[in-house]
C-alpha cells in the first residue's frame, strides 16, 4: 500500500473521539473565533477590498459567514471565514508542521456542514481528521517545503481540508484518498508575502479552505484523483521538498490535534519566544542602559520574520525586532501595538540596537524546540540574557480554556459584549453528540 493510500486508511479509522479530544477541539474552535475577531478589525483595507470582490458575486445561500447577514456558497464561506481568521496572526498552529491548521479546517468543515446539515459528531470527527492530515503531511515535507518557498498552511492545508470534508460526505478510505489526490493539484501558497505586502498572507489559508471543500465535493461526485498523489514520481511531495520524512506520516498514540499550540501575541510564531524573553528582561534592565541586544535565533525565523522596521500593521506581524523592542520597553505586546505601529523614538532607537544572529542550536524538530536567546549588553559591558526554547501556549506550556476565553474577550474588544461572547462559548461547548450542527458563525452578525 502506498503512502497516500495508507494515510487515507488511517484517516478513515478516526471515528471514536474521547472526551478530552472533544474538549480540545472545542477549545480550538473558541480560539479560532478569537483570531477571527482580531483579524477582521486588524486587516481592514485588505479585508474590505476582498469583500468587495467576493460579496458582489451571486450564488446559492448555503453557509454562514462571519460579520454578514446572508449566507454564501459553501466554498466562498469557507474562504472568507478563513481569511478573517488569519488576519492578525493569532490562530493555532503546529511546530513540526511549521504552519497553521484550524484557520482553514474550521471554516471549511463548518461551511460544508452548514450545506449538508451534518451532526455535531460528524463535525468533530471531520475536524480531528483534518488536523491529523495537516500535521502528518506538512511535517513529512518539512523543512524542505519552507526552504523551497512554500507556505505549508496553504499547501498542506488544501489537502487537509479535502480529507476533513470527505468525512462529512461519509466517503470511505478510497474516497478520502481521491479527495486528497484532487487537492494536490489545487494546492498553493507561497512565502512571497514575507518579501513585501504581507497583508495578502490570509489568501493562502483562504484558498486552502475553499479548494479543500471543492476537492471533497468532486470526490463525492465520483471524480478520482491520480494514484500515489503524494509519493508518485510527479506527486505533491516531490514538487515541494527534496526529502520525504515518512516517519511523520505514521499514526501516533494520540490524535495530533493535541500537539497544536495557541498564540498569545498577534504576530508570526517565530517572534513569540523573543517576546517572552523580552517580557522577562523588561523587569531586569533599564532601556537607557542598553548598548546592544543580540538575538540568537534559528535561520528560518530571520527569513520569515526579519522585517526591521514595519511600515504598517501588516509588517508588525513579521518583525522580530519591532515586537521584541515593544515587549522590552513595555513588558508586554498585544493588538494595541499593531495599528498603527508604535514607532516612537524610544522604539526606533532600541530597534537599531537589536542584532539578529542565526543560531541553528535554537531549533530542534525532534524535541519541538524553536527558541530564542536574547542577550542584552549594557553600557557597563555587563550582559543579561534570557533563553526561551518554548513559548507560552505550546503544549509544554499550555493555556487553559479560561485563558482562551480571556483571549476571545480581548480580541473581540468593542465588537461584542462579554455576555454575547459567553453565549458563543456555550454554543461551541455544546458541539457534541448527534444533534444537528448549529454553526456558531451565525452568532457573529453583520457590522455597520
Amino acid at each position: 500500500m502506498g503512502l497516500t493510500a495508507k494515510l487515507a486508511q488511517d484517516l478513515f479509522l478516526i471515528n471514536n473521539l474521547q472526551e478530552y479530544d472533544k474538549e480540545k477541539l472545542q477549545t480550538l474552535i473558541i480560539d479560532f473565533f478569537a483570531a477571527a475577531f482580531a483579524g477582521y478589525k486588524q486587516n481592514i483595507s485588505f479585508n474590505r477590498a476582498v469583500e468587495s470582490v467576493v460579496y458582489s458575486q451571486d450564488g446559492i445561500e448555503e453557509s454562514h459567514v462571519l460579520f454578514q447577514k446572508r449566507k454564501y456558497p459553501a466554498r466562498l464561506a469557507a474562504f472568507m471565514n478563513s481569511l478573517y481568521g488569519h488576519g492578525a496572526e493569532l490562530d493555532d498552529g503546529n511546530k513540526k508542521a511549521a504552519g497553521h491548521a484550524g484557520v482553514h479546517l474550521i471554516p471549511a468543515v463548518f461551511a460544508l456542514a452548514d450545506k449538508l446539515g451534518s451532526s455535531n459528531e460528524e463535525v468533530l470527527i471531520a475536524l480531528a481528521t483534518g488536523y491529523e492530515a495537516y500535521i502528518r503531511i506538512s511535517s513529512a515535507a518539512q523543512p524542505g517545503l519552507v526552504a523551497r518557498g512554500f507556505h505549508s498552511t496553504g499547501m498542506a492545508g488544501t489537502l487537509a481540508c479535502a480529507a476533513a470534508c470527505a468525512r462529512l460526505y461519509h466517503l470511505d478510505a478510497q474516497g478520502i484518498e481521491d479527495a486528497i489526490a484532487l487537492a494536490t493539484t489545487m494546492s498553493g501558497g507561497l512565502l512571497s508575502y514575507g518579501d513585501s505586502r504581507p497583508a495578502i498572507k490570509p489568501l493562502n489559508p483562504g484558498k486552502a479552505a475553499e479548494n479543500g471543500v471543492f476537492a471533497a465535493m468532486l470526490a463525492n461526485a465520483g471524480v478520482q484523483g491520480p494514484a500515489e498523489a503524494l509519493e508518485g514520481q510527479n506527486g505533491w511531495f516531490h514538487a515541494v521538498t527534496d526529502e520525504i520524512h515518512e516517519e511523520y506520516l505514521k499514526s501516533s498514540d494520540h490524535l495530533l490535534l493535541h500537539d497544536c499550540y495557541f498564540k498569545l501575541y498577534p504576530s508570526c510564531r517565530h517572534t513569540h519566544c523573543g517576546i517572552d524573553a523580552a517580557v522577562s528582561l523588561h523587569k531586569k534592565v533599564k532601556t537607557e542602559d542598553i548598548q546592544d541586544v543580540n538575538v540568537y535565533i534559528y535561520p528560518n525565523a530571520i527569513k520569515l520574520a526579519g522585517i526591521k522596521i514595519p511600515k504598517d500593521q501588516d509588517e508588525t506581524k513579521f518583525s522580530i525586532q519591532y515586537t521584541l523592542a515593544c515587549a522590552l520597553l513595555n513588558g508586554s505586546y498585544g493588538i494595541a501595538d499593531m495599528n498603527p505601529p508604535r514607532l516612537t523614538p524610544d522604539v526606533l532607537d532600541l530597534i537599531e540596537k537589536i542584532h539578529l544572529i542565526p543560531d541553528t542550536s535554537m531549533e530542534n524538530r525532534l524535541e519541538g524546540i524553536r527558541g530564542t536567546r536574547v542577550e542584552i549588553v549594557l553600557n557597563s559591558k555587563e550582559k543579561v540574557e534570557e533563553t526561551v526554547l518554548v513559548p507560552k501556549g505550546d503544549p509544554e506550556k499550555p493555556l487553559t480554556r479560561n485563558d482562551i476565553i480571556e483571549k476571545l474577550k480581548v480580541c473581540a474588544g468593542s465588537q461584542s459584549d462579554d455576555a454575547s461572547l459567553m453565549r458563543l462559548v456555550e454554543v461551541i461547548e455544546q458541539i457534541e453528540g448527534n444533534k444537528k450542527f448549529e454553526n456558531p458563525m451565525k452568532m457573529i452578525g453583520a457590522k455597520e
